[in-house]
C-alpha cells in the first residue's frame, strides 16, 4: 500500500509540474493583452476618449460606446442618403493593427471594385459585416460618410475572436436603397 501511495502522490506531482510549465496562453490573458494595446494605441495617438456624441468633432475625440467601440465621424458625408434597415451598404476600410509600429492588414482600393464587398444594415450575421460595423453606420448615417473606429475582439471580425485581436479602422460607407 505504502508504494501505491508513492506512486500515486509522483504521478499527481508529475502532472501538476507538466501543466504548470505550459505555454498556453489563456483567453483572459489574450483579452488583457487586447486592452493593454488599445489602451497604448491610444495614449500613442492622442486620442481623447469622450463618453457621448459630441456636436463638434475635434480631430482626435473618440466616443466610447456602451459595446466598447471607440468612434470618430470624420466627414459627414451626402445627408440627401441617410441609411435604414434592409439598406445594402457597400464599406470601404483601412485596417490596422494596434502594435508598435502599426501595420496595414487591408487596404481600400478601387482598382478592381469601388466597393466590392456588401452587407445588410440590421444584420450582423453577413461575411462582410460585424456587430462594430453595423454599430459604426448607426452613427455614420449617411452615404459616403467617413469613420475611425477601434474595435475590441467580442464586438469584431470572426478572425480576430481568437487570439482576441483589436482593429483599428478608417471606414467609409455607401448605402444602397
Amino acid at each position: 500500500m505504502t508504494k501505491n501511495y508513492y506512486l500515486l502522490v509522483l504521478t499527481l506531482l508529475t502532472s501538476l509540474v507538466i501543466t504548470s510549465c505550459s505555454d498556453n496562453t489563456t483567453y483572459a490573458d489574450e483579452l488583457k493583452t487586447e486592452q493593454s494595446l488599445i489602451k497604448n494605441y491610444i495614449k500613442r495617438n492622442g486620442i481623447k476618449v469622450i463618453s457621448k456624441m459630441p456636436t463638434t468633432w475635434g480631430p482626435n475625440d473618440y466616443v466610447l460606446t456602451e459595446s466598447g467601440l471607440y468612434f470618430h465621424l470624420d466627414s459627414i458625408g451626402d445627408t440627401a442618403v441617410t441609411v435604414e434597415a434592409g439598406n445594402t451598404i457597400s464599406p470601404r476600410y483601412i485596417q490596422y493593427t494596434l502594435g508598435e509600429p502599426t501595420d496595414s492588414i487591408r487596404k481600400w482600393t478601387t482598382v478592381d471594385f469601388p466597393f466590392p464587398e456588401t452587407f445588410v444594415y440590421g444584420d450582423a450575421t453577413g461575411t462582410y459585416s460585424c456587430t462594430a460595423f453595423q454599430e459604426a453606420v448607426s452613427y455614420m448615417k449617411n452615404n459616403d460618410s467617413e469613420a475611425k473606429i477601434i474595435v475590441h475582439s467580442k464586438i469584431g471580425f470572426e478572425a480576430n475572436w481568437s487570439p482576441a485581436t483589436p482593429i483599428a479602422y478608417r471606414l467609409k460607407i455607401r448605402i444602397r436603397k
